[in-house]
Parts: structure tokens; sequence; C-alpha cells
């Protein structure tokens, strides 16, 4: 999929950019033309407006004022049937060329562009009252051709027009190599997500199975005996309700991070007592510590003020008083700072549980990641939490890490700005 998608991208990126590279191009030759040739048509149409005021001898002056060095205009006389009459200065164009000059080869145009043995003129035609020449009482001159040889201007223009082609075919191929690199890294995100989500789906469906099959094992468990009473059959009954728990929080935590992912769930920021919030958490933690004869000690300031998402953080705190008490061992210890350092708010969860070891540890945010999977499905766990927390805690523009050393402890470290 990602393959078609990069070469339709690929493909529509050369094509625009090809567009554009010609059009461009397109429209600076026909400025360029217009431009060359309109300074050409002024001089042309400058002379024939003299030739009409002043008649031949304004031909002659205008001809006889021009350096050497310069380029000359020729003036081909035509009589009323277009024949050929004289051309000023004399000889200036060859005999076997004439007749390509002749007006009637273009008599719906007053001006135009003409390629006769490869040299390029411009031309205007003047149509004027008919008059004789001296050296000529036999023909009236009736239509008079104004020709200058245009060869440097065609020689740029043809020039231009190669730059221009030459451009097109050098900007095909950087676009399309620019295309293919632009491409390759723009998918590259999507392709990160897409799997991510395939991965998460995956997860997802894998672990909402194992408690929906656990369920239905135990709800036919309770069909083959009918007869049986609620008191006889609790014990089902009550493992069916705490994979209906378990399920309820997994689909929650699903929930959590669907809204995440489409920045649907805002934070909710107020000003509360951040330390006594730790308290009240570490309070509640306290009976189940006492059961499984681990110790909670508490450095906690209570007078901490903090302005952020009250549900969230108390969450944050649940998730990872939770880790804390799930994975350690009996007898040991939960060590829950929280105070001010500076312009932060440092909270450290420290306990003396299994570890986790240095393979597992730049995965452990990965959703669904178990460094145990089946420690981790006894306990109840569904490998969100620590997502959830990374994300609660980014939400708030802080930072969470984790150090830890297999089989001795865990210490969690959390910094909020104020």
């Amino acid at each position: 999929m990602f393959h078609r998608t990069k070469i339709r991208l690929v493909a529509l990126n050369t094509v625009v950019f090809s567009i554009v590279l010609c059009t461009f191009g397109i429209i600076l030759y026909l400025y360029m033309n217009h431009l060359v040739y309109a300074n050409t048509d002024t001089k042309l149409y400058s002379i024939a407006k003299g030739i009409q005021q002043e008649g031949i001898d304004g031909i002659i002056r205008e001809h006889d004022s021009k350096r050497e060095a310069e380029r000359k205009v020729v003036y081909l006389l035509w009589d009323e049937s277009e024949n050929f009459i004289k051309s000023i200065p004399e000889n200036a164009v060859f005999s076997v060329d004439i007749a390509d000059f002749s007006p009637s080869r273009f008599q719906d145009k007053k001006i135009w562009t003409q390629t006769i043995h490869k040299h390029v003129y411009r031309i205007l035609k003047i149509h004027t009252d008919p008059f004789y020449l001296k050296e000529s009482n036999t023909k009236s001159v009736r239509t008079i051709e104004l020709v200058l040889n245009t060869d440097p201007e065609a020689a740029l223009l043809q020039n231009l027009l190669k730059l221009i082609i030459l451009g097109c075919v050098v900007g095909l191929n950087i676009s399309f190599l620019a295309g293919l690199f632009l491409a390759k890294r723009s998918l590259v995100p999507i392709q990160q997500s897409w799997e991510k989500q395939t991965q998460f789906a995956a997860d997802a469906s894998h672990e909402l199975r194992t408690p929906l099959s656990v369920i239905q094992t135990y709800l036919e468990l309770l069909f083959r005996h009918p007869q049986y009473t609620i008191e006889q059959e609790s014990v089902t009954i009550y493992k069916v309700l705490q994979e209906v728990k378990r399920m309820n929080k997994l689909v929650s935590d699903l929930l959590t991070l669907a809204k995440t992912d489409s920045n649907q769930l805002l934070i909710q920021r107020q000003q509360f007592p951040i330390g006594e919030l730790a308290s009240t958490i570490v309070h509640q933690f306290e009976p189940i510590a006492e059961l499984r004869n681990i110790s909670i000690i508490q450095d906690i300031e209570s007078n901490l003020i903090y302005v952020g998402d009250k549900e969230r953080i108390h969450q944050l705190l649940v998730i990872l008083m939770d880790n804390s008490m799930k994975y350690n061992v009996e007898g040991g210890t939960i060590r829950v700072t929280c105070k001010k350092e500076g312009n932060f708010i440092m909270i450290i969860i420290e306990d003396t549980g299994i570890g986790i070891s240095n393979e597992d540890l730049p995965h452990i945010f990965d959703r669904f990641y178990r460094s145990d999977k089946s420690r981790s499905r006894s306990e109840g766990g569904t490998g969100l939490g620590l997502s959830i927390a990374k994300w609660i805690t980014e939400a708030h523009n802080g930072e969470i890490k984790i150090w830890s050393e297999l089989h001795k402890k865990t210490r969690v470290s959390i910094k909020l700005p104020l």
C-alpha cells in the first residue's frame, strides 16, 4: 500500500513541478520573443512613418545616415502588380531570393518574420501613393518593404529555447529525485503511525479475546449445573466478575489512549495542592501494603501548589503506585517523594521490587509491552499504564524517567514545571 502511495506522490510531484517549470519556460520564451521583436518593430515603424511623411527622399536620407558598422534596413520597391523594381541599397538582395520577399506571399499581414536560406528577416510592408523613380519613369512604386536582418535576435531566441528545453529536462529529473526523497520522508511518520495502529489493534484484539474467552468458559460451566444455587456457583460467578472488571479497565485505557492519539482528550488546568493529593493516594495504598508486608515511606511537602489537571495527575500517581505495589516483593519498601526543586516539582517513587532488565527499559512505555507477560496478566495488568503515565506527564510539559536494577529496585522520577 505504501509503495503504491509513494509512486503516486512521486508522479504527482513530478507532474506538478514539470507543468510549473514548462509553463514558466514558455512564458519566458514568449516574453523574450515579444521583447526582441518589439524593439525591431518599433524601429521599422519609425522608419515607415518617416517614409510616409518624406517619400523616397526620406528612404535615401535614412540609408545614408547609417554607419557601416550598423545594421541597415533594406528597402525593396514593388510596383502595382507586385513586380520587383529595385532595392536600396543596390543589390542588397540576391536575385534568386527576390521571389521569397514578394509581398503577395503575405498579403494578409503587414509585418512578419521570414526565414530565407537560413537567414531570418523581419519585414514591414507599406502601401504608398504611386510615385515614379527619377531613373525610371516606366514603373510606379506602389509597395515598399522594409527588410531588417534579425539573425542575432533569432540566434538569441534559439539559444534561449534550447536552454529552456534543457532546463525542463533537468528540472524533470530533479523533480523526480526530489519527489522521491520527499515522498520517502513524508511517508516515514505515516508508515510508523500505521504500523503502531496496526500493532495496537492486534494487541487490543488479543487482550480483549483473553477475558472474553475466560468469561465464556465460566458461563458454560454454569450451564452444566443448572440446578446449582447462586451460593454453590459463587466462585465461578466471582471469577467472571473479575474478568469483566479487567476487561472494563482495559477498554477504559484503550479509550483514553485513542483520545490522546486524536487530540480529543484535553487537559483541564486548575490550581490544587499536589502534595496533599500525593499524601491521599499514599494513604489509599497503605492497607494493601500492610497486607503484603510492604512499608511505605513518605517525603512529601504538603503545602505544594500546582496548576494542572488534578484528575490526570491523580491517575498518574495511582498508576505508578500500583506498579510499585504490584511488582514489589514481600517485606519490601516504597519511598514516595514530592517536593519543589527550583521551578519544578519532583515526584519520585522508588521501590525494592523485581526491577526491570536493561533490555526491557527502552520499551516500557510501549503499549501492551510487558517484561513478564504471565505475571502481568495474573496481576490484572493491561500493559497500558505506563503509556498513559507518559502521556499525562508530557501533556503537562513534564518529563518522566525510569531507572531500574534487575532484582533490586526501580525508581520513577517525574519532573513537572511550575
